[in-house]
């Protein structure tokens, strides 16, 4: 009974009227929603520098949070950046909603893979000529049976997401698409992070970089055992300083981590507290490890060696790291609650002796 009342509520309220074909000779403005995470942000620099690239006349216009807006300073594919945080329906409406709707998109791409109807209602009511995006299912029916939605695409849950993305835009005609992520602005903030590079450098042969806070307790690697992992791979490379990086506020947590490895190699990093920062020092250093967070993606834009702790979502299938040379090594369950040192120390070295390949996500120990 809900999932009808839900399937009929979605459809009356989530229609449009006055449809009309795709006419690329007369886009000229387009948003690209992206107002949630940093990992997600950057996952999405190929497409606006694709979309730029094809057609630079238009003006392309991004969506973003305050959380990940940073990203786009200096991005020269993007017109105007508008942010967009969580607020409620109501304010929405007189504010960001508002604003966006004067603006009178021609094209607007949907990204989020989730059926929300509070969600789709903004997203609607943004008054997009063109509207594009997942065909999402849900409550019996699907985002593809929405009058809302111009063109949907499945989002294929077994390849990288960027393909789905370019998928969406498939009548578009993007072609030879590079799907290298993109960092802008980072030499503004490097000097400090780059000054304290160099003198470890003069101490040791190369740097690793180690996080092991997630974006959530179920992606965080416990205090034991990021110290058991540090231990080990001091141990096993010696001559590389291993750089524990803190999140804001989990400083306290980084430093217990060091102490408890008990490895003079393994270090507190140098002080990040902008991610563009945090960018400069990930730049710096050989082989990042880090559970899937925006750690990761960071690094795959300078194609570092990464190896990326993930848990049992579809995140290992479609969020991996877009890097040449990684190894994932994938949790039994939904928690990182135990994380094997030996398993992290073979997945390095692995990396470190030249191969290259990515390979099959592993089973993770425990």
């Amino acid at each position: 009974m809900i999932k009808t009342v839900a399937r009929l509520i979605s459809h009356a309220l989530l229609g449009k009227r006055g449809k009309q074909p795709l006419d690329i000779a007369r886009v000229r403005k387009v948003l690209i929603l992206r107002n949630d995470k940093i990992g997600d942000m950057i996952v999405t620099t190929p497409l606006l520098r694709a979309l730029k690239q094809h057609y630079p006349h238009w003006q392309i216009d991004v969506a973003a949070s305050s959380a990940n807006r940073a990203l786009l300073v200096g991005c020269p594919h993007v017109d105007d950046v508008v942010i967009w945080d969580k607020q409620s329906l109501l304010r929405d409406l007189r504010t960001t909603i508002a604003e966006l709707r004067r603006r009178r998109y021609d094209v607007i791409f949907n990204p989020y893979n989730r059926f929300s109807i509070p969600l789709l209602l903004r997203i609607k009511w943004l008054g997009a000529r063109y509207l594009t995006g997942f065909a999402i299912p849900k409550y019996g029916t699907s985002t593809a049976s929405l009058g809302m939605f111009d063109h949907t695409v499945p989002c294929d849950r077994n390849a990288h997401i960027l393909r789905s993305y370019f998928a969406a835009f498939a009548a578009f005609g993007l072609r030879d698409i590079d799907e290298r992520y993109e960092l802008y602005g980072v030499d503004a903030h490097a000097a400090p992070v780059d000054a304290a590079c160099d003198a470890l450098l003069r101490a040791y042969a190369g740097l690793f970089c180690l996080n092991f806070q997630g974006s959530n307790t179920q992606r965080t690697v416990s205090v034991a055992d990021a110290q058991r992992c540090c231990a080990a791979l001091a141990a096993r490379y010696p001559r590389h300083a291993l750089l524990v990086i803190a999140a804001p506020g989990g400083e306290a947590r980084a430093g217990e981590i060091v102490h408890g490895a008990a490895r003079p190699n393994v270090l507190l990093a140098p002080a990040t507290a902008h991610i563009l920062a945090l960018a400069a020092l990930i730049r710096r250093c050989e082989l990042v490890v880090s559970p899937d967070t925006s750690v990761i993606h960071l690094a795959s834009a300078y194609d570092r060696k990464i190896v990326g702790y993930y848990i049992r979502t579809d995140n290992y299938r479609w969020f991996y790291p877009a890097s040449s040379r990684y190894r994932v090594l994938l949790a039994p369950g939904l928690t990182l609650d135990s994380v094997s040192a030996a398993d992290t120390v073979a997945a390095v070295e692995q990396l470190m002796d030249g191969d290259g390949e990515a390979g099959q996500p592993r089973q993770a120990a425990g």
